[in-house]
């Protein structure tokens, strides 16, 4: 999941699709790590407690995610849901679909239509932005680089989150992670063997 662009929800977004007497109801919304999404999934349940079914799946990041089927028939919603937001390239966010059954059996390839067509209604009617995944770096400098690394920092769109200051100073920063072989290339010419990074790893967003 490194070469595209990934969005995540900026707010909860709700749609209803009515489907042969069936209601399905669409609940997107943020989920920026697993307690978050399951936190969200037990709201959605409190809220429709005299619902059929919760189906559900969320993605947080290219590793972890999770789908169920919430009763129905295996891979009829958990699946289909969960490709919905693959298909939208979203991350670090939950999306559940609650039915009210209306009396009418849909079949394997009904339910499966069905729970797409509103979990796609639902992203479709939702707020999303483009989601910045980050690498995170701790930094070893001498003072005098100082100046020089800010500068590199903002050129590529990082934040130096805490600094340390003692014979030399350590920093950790974030930036973004399709910046960083660039920021690392300059930051080490500029640096001239005085500047050194103790740590690098890409963090989730």
């Amino acid at each position: 999941m490194e070469n595209k662009e990934y969005f995540t929800v900026t707010q909860p977004a709700r749609q209803e699709t009515r489907v042969q007497r069936s209601r399905f109801i669409g609940s997107l919304s943020p989920a920026p790590h697993r307690e978050a999404a399951e936190n969200g999934l037990e709201r959605i349940r409190r809220e429709f407690h005299d619902a059929t079914h919760h189906c559900y799946a969320y993605r947080i990041d290219a590793n972890e995610f999770r789908y169920s089927d919430g009763g129905e028939p295996s891979g009829t919603a958990g699946i289909p849901i969960l490709k919905m937001l693959d298909k939208y390239c979203l991350l670090q966010s939950l999306l559940v679909v609650t039915r009210y059954f209306g009396g009418i059996k849909l079949g394997a390839g009904g339910l499966s239509r069905a729970y797409s067509q509103c979990a796609e209604e639902t992203i479709q009617k939702s707020s999303l932005q483009k989601l910045v995944q980050y690498c995170a770096m701790t930094v070893q400098y001498p003072y005098g680089a100082t100046r020089q690394l800010h500068y590199l920092v903002d050129k590529y769109g990082g934040r130096v989150d805490s600094s340390e200051f003692a014979a030399e100073v350590v920093s950790r920063l974030k930036i973004p992670s399709r910046n960083q072989p660039e920021f690392e290339r300059e930051l080490l010419q500029a640096g001239a063997g005085q500047v050194k990074i103790i740590y690098s790893s890409r963090d989730k967003g």
